[in-house]
């Protein structure tokens, strides 16, 4: 008698806990519902208002008052444009427009130099008055690939001359010179990063919810960049209010919201992006087609270039595909690579890599005949 009295017990609880899970999972599933609801009726109540407000707009003569603000927002632009900052060295001169209102997009393959760019972007940024400030430039990163401490050590690196390689045999001495450069490069907001997780609150940089309240803070604090960096595009892949958008859904509405910000926000917007190199010169896909991701963004940039590391003539192509504002369209230009930096691609600089080069060259000949040197032996 006891055993079935268990028993009929037992499966009494089994029916309580069962019935417990169907109410947890029904409040779950009506959190859920509301906050669609919720997010939906948003997105339409700022539709109507909208609409609304666009009915009761005269499309008549403009009044005074738009036409004087379009000359301020005009005069200021021009002299922008006239004061502009150079972008990276003497190479990129007239070619970037490298001030308020673009959005610089730089794309290029896994491995072919994006971080590279980015330190380099950084350190002449900072280390340059800006023509229209009369200060040295300030810079913003948005990471969603290194650490933010890798970007500060990467320019120190360009500082001091060190190599940011083979991380585990830096001595005591360079891990110190790392750390004392952090808080010197960081005050004043001459280079700020910030990572994926800041302030202790997660999705910063790879949300678009967490980009856009980068830049609404910044226009409402007022704190204002000579650049902002985003590193990079297609690690920008979630939204915390529809997390049912697809990767490319949440680049498409990226693009959006920049090409709004590169109007409002009063310094250039670069933004660094993964594209399918070429199989060879002989290859014509279009470049939004290798463009990993949405390609909204290649719609709303205003510059678009893709960075070709050469590494054995130490040297790398910049090769524009877009450019709104000057006939660069088409145009290549070669920096130099020299100790991490991107320098001018001068007579004098192809000169002192001349016999490395020739080596280069030598040996990818060697190979390409099947011949295999022993180097240890042309060492010795």
């Amino acid at each position: 008698m006891s055993d079935i009295l268990e028993k009929i017990e037992a499966e009494i609880e089994k029916d309580k806990d069962l019935q417990r899970r169907k109410e947890e999972f029904q409040e779950k599933d009506l959190f859920l519902k509301e906050h669609r609801v919720d997010r939906d009726l948003k997105e339409l109540v700022q539709n109507n208002t909208e609409l609304e407000k666009a009915k009761k707009i005269n499309f008549g003569p403009m009044s005074q008052e738009t036409i004087q603000a379009m000359v301020a927002s005009n005069d200021e632009y021009m002299r922008s444009a006239k004061n502009s900052m150079l972008f990276i060295n003497e190479e990129f001169d007239k070619l970037v427009p490298y001030f308020r209102k673009n959005l610089i997009l730089i794309a290029g393959d896994t491995g072919d130099g994006k971080s590279t760019t980015v330190a380099n972007i950084i350190y002449d940024t900072i280390n340059r008055i800006n023509p229209a400030t009369g200060k040295k430039g300030r810079v913003l990163v948005l990471s969603n690939e290194e650490a933010p401490e890798d970007f500060y050590n990467r320019i120190t690196c360009l500082y001091t001359g060190l190599a940011y390689i083979n991380h585990n045999k830096f001595t005591d001495e360079q891990r110190e010179t790392f750390n004392n450069y952090i808080p010197i490069w960081a005050e004043e907001g001459r280079l700020t990063i910030i990572g994926d997780t800041y302030e202790g609150v997660s999705g910063w940089t790879t949300t678009i919810e967490g980009i856009e309240t980068i830049f609404n803070n910044l226009l409402r604090d007022g704190h204002t960049y000579d650049t902002v960096i985003i590193d990079y595009y297609q690690n920008v892949k979630r939204s915390k209010i529809n997390p049912k958008l697809l990767d490319w859904e949440v680049q498409a509405k990226l693009s959006s919201f920049l090409d709004l910000m590169k109007l409002q926000y009063p310094g250039a917007i670069v933004v660094m992006a993964q594209m399918k190199k070429r199989v060879d010169e002989d290859d014509s896909t279009p470049f939004n087609v290798r463009l990993k991701g949405s390609k909204t963004i290649c719609d709303k940039a205003t510059f678009i270039c893709e960075l070709i590391p050469e590494r054995k003539l130490y040297r790398s192509k910049w090769f524009v595909w877009k450019s709104r504002f000057n006939e660069a369209v088409g145009e290549f230009i070669y920096t130099g690579f020299d100790r991490g930096k991107f320098v001018p691609y001068s007579a004098a600089f192809q000169e002192s890599i001349r016999d490395r080069v020739i080596k280069n060259l030598e040996e990818e000949n060697d190979k390409k005949v099947g011949i295999h040197k022993d180097k240890k032996k042309e060492n010795e």
